[in-house]
């Protein structure tokens, strides 16, 4: 699917992502959030997901051991444990209902 991807398509995305800076929103996000991040991800990496992490009250953090930007292709079973582990309290919390 990447291979595929247009070119020009691809680098429009990635100069508005570049362009784009929501930090300064973080801190009004108020659900329960896992920051995932690479260990070896050069575009995005682990210092900017500290960033996040400590921007978003409450936040927890996760770094991926050999992945890079798609750590959910490169580590599937390791970022899937992550955020199963981050839902169990939420799911636990709408069961009990």
């Amino acid at each position: 699917m990447l291979r595929e991807t247009d070119a020009e398509g691809y680098a429009g995305c990635c100069e508005a992502i570049r362009d784009m800076d929501l930090r300064d929103r973080l801190a009004s996000i108020t659900a329960p959030t896992l920051v995932i991040a690479g260990a070896d991800d050069p575009a995005t990496p682990p210092e900017h997901g500290e960033l996040i992490r400590d921007s978003i009250p409450g936040a927890s953090f996760e770094v991926i051991p050999n992945a890079a930007h798609l750590a959910n292709i490169e580590q599937p079973e390791a970022v899937t444990r992550a955020v199963l582990d981050h839902l169990s309290p939420t799911t636990a919390r709408s069961t009990d209902r």
